[in-house]
């Protein structure tokens, strides 16, 4: 498998979730190869199935971490939904939606209406208080011949003291309940938010690596968009598929540097 390591290295788009940190806990060689880049030139941006929190919030969270970042330089399924729903519906759309404040805020700051059985559209996102009476409503709303709308597929992300249940189970739920749902999927393993990286890093796409900790979502995605992805095994355990490989694996960002 070849190396990153001699090659002359433009840009990086990387994923967040087990790959800068787990839950709230920083990973100590992430940290170190973001401070090495930053002060080395190279550009970064970070692209985040999660669907918590704001670009905002992210860049604080790093920040905190010891990693230098801006709200600019992060692209999360919260924004990417709320931009695919302006393009594909008009503002006052009927929305039933089931995640976090920050999700609702930038539906509300869209110009979509809150709505429950009658909603046009169902949004599933990342939610803490999830509920039988939530799941029932974005059933019903389906059934209905409302569009569904997902942050992201994950089965799985990755906290301090494991893994915990995302998007993806809520999406699977909807869909065996109602088998002609066809949901709309905004985060990765869709390219939407590498391609709006890469525009705000201004690099070009064969000198820019995608780096993240999943197969089916982070590194699928990066091949989608036609850039070199880097695994690293820092996060959810990299379930195997034969059409998607890695360019590179590793088990430290560290590794990256040759030292």
């Amino acid at each position: 498998m070849p190396s990153f390591q001699s090659m002359s290295l433009k840009g990086i788009v990387s994923d967040l979730d087990g790959v800068a940190y787990r839950g709230d806990s920083p990973i100590p060689d992430a940290v170190e190869a973001f401070r090495r880049w930053h002060a080395d030139g190279i550009p970064y941006a970070f692209v985040t199935n999660n669907a918590t929190k704001s670009a905002d919030d992210f860049a604080a969270k790093l920040t905190r971490m010891g990693i230098v970042a801006e709200p600019e330089q992060v692209f999360c399924a919260v924004s990417a939904t709320a931009s695919l729903m302006r393009r594909r519906w008009p503002a006052g759309a009927r929305v039933f939606a089931i995640g976090e404040q920050p999700l609702f805020a930038a539906l509300e700051a869209a110009g979509f209406t809150p709505a429950g059985d009658d909603a046009e559209v169902v949004v599933l996102g990342f939610d803490y208080q999830l509920s039988y009476a939530k799941l029932s409503t974005a059933v019903r709303a389906a059934l209905g011949g409302a569009a569904v709308v997902v942050t992201n597929p994950d089965m799985l992300a990755p906290v301090e003291r494991g893994f915990e249940p995302c998007v993806g189970v809520l999406m699977a739920a909807v869909q065996a309940a109602v088998p002609s749902c066809r949901p709309i999927v905004v985060g990765k393993p869709e390219p939407l938010m590498i391609e709006e990286a890469l525009g705000f890093l201004g690099t070009p796409r064969e000198g820019t690596i995608m780096i993240g900790d999943q197969i089916a979502t982070d590194i699928l995605a990066g091949k989608r968009a036609g850039m070199r992805s880097v695994l690293v095994t820092t996060g959810v355990v990299a379930a195997a598929r034969p059409d998607v490989t890695p360019d590179l694996e590793v088990a430290s960002l560290l590794e990256l540097f040759g030292d």
